[in-house]
């Protein structure tokens, strides 16, 4: 349903998202775990097309949403 291909991201001059994949299957959950700053208010941004990738690509139920 959710599908994350490699996508990279940058914040501040800084690679924050380097080659992240995941997907997400209808009636999975997903945890993001990790310290401040690693990226993962990022990828949800990205997720949520708040903020544009720089490379790679999000697909949800098959269409392209990057």
């Amino acid at each position: 349903m959710l599908d994350v291909s490699t996508i990279d991201q940058y914040y501040g001059g800084s690679h924050t998202l380097r080659g992240v994949s995941l997907s997400v299957r209808q009636g999975e959950c997903l945890a993001l775990l990790g310290r401040n700053g690693v990226g993962k208010t990022t990828l949800l941004k990205c997720v949520m097309g708040v903020l544009p990738v720089a490379r790679g690509g999000i697909a949800f139920d098959g269409a392209d949403i990057t």
